[in-house]
């Protein structure tokens, strides 16, 4: 190629840009090649740490890295199908399950936040939500959110869920919260299954899955949350 011999910045970044087209270890040869070549050519160190040479290894990793997938957003039309499922065949959990599936989205929750992933032993009770932080008003219910990832002084955050044409989530949280308390009393927990158990990943899948395909999944519905609040006009830092 006519190239100089001595291992100057520009030469290892025009090595790495010719060897990226072909294989995605290009980068990895300049190791072995420092280590045979270090008597050789003193500043073969040096010139490889160059911005211009790690600039190159960078950008011949994006354009070799695959790409992000995605699973697509929740739409309206699929919650009333979940909706329209529940009033076909209404029981105590797929009351539970579409009354969680309408906060998560309607709250712009992560699906962790108010399910658990079925591990008593790295269960945190202090990020369960609370039976007594719950409370409505007319056209309103709220709840204590303990903990979330984004909450960096684990001050929480309360959450305060209006009423929506589809999927309601003031109806549906005022109806369980009468059919949890006949049943389970003064427990602590908001969240609560049939038998008393924390619902958990699996059985929320469960459920999900029963109406959606697999190329859907728990960030479905954030991710439709997100796109629903985007249209509203809802800024990305409250949607965040």
């Amino acid at each position: 190629h006519g190239l100089p011999l001595n291992p100057t910045p520009l030469t290892l970044s025009r090595y790495i840009a010719y060897t990226s087209q072909f294989i995605s270890s290009g980068p990895k040869y300049l190791s072995g090649a420092q280590h045979f070549l270090k008597d050789l050519y003193p500043n073969f160190a040096s010139n490889r740490s160059s911005v211009l040479v790690q600039a190159t290894i960078n950008g011949s990793r994006k354009l070799r890295a695959d790409g992000i997938k995605r699973k697509p957003p929740l739409r309206l039309a699929h919650l009333r199908i979940f909706e329209k499922r529940f009033f076909e065949s209404p029981s105590f959990d797929s009351l539970l399950f579409i009354t969680i599936l309408s906060c998560m989205f309607y709250g712009c929750h992560r699906s962790g936040e108010l399910i658990i992933k079925g591990s008593k032993t790295t269960l945190n009770y202090k990020k369960i939500i609370k039976r007594c932080s719950l409370h409505f008003d007319s056209d309103h219910a709220g709840y204590r959110l303990p903990y979330h990832k984004a909450d960096r002084f684990y001050r929480g955050t309360d959450i305060l869920l209006s009423r929506y044409s589809v999927c309601d989530p003031v109806f549906f949280l005022s109806t369980y919260a009468a059919l949890r308390d006949s049943l389970h009393g003064a427990r602590s927990e908001l969240f609560l299954r049939e038998d008393g158990s924390l619902p958990t990943r699996n059985w929320f899948d469960k459920h999900f899955f029963s109406v959606l395909d697999s190329s859907y999944g728990g960030h479905s519905v954030r991710a439709g949350s997100a796109t629903f609040f985007a249209s509203l006009g809802v800024s990305e830092g409250i949607i965040q």
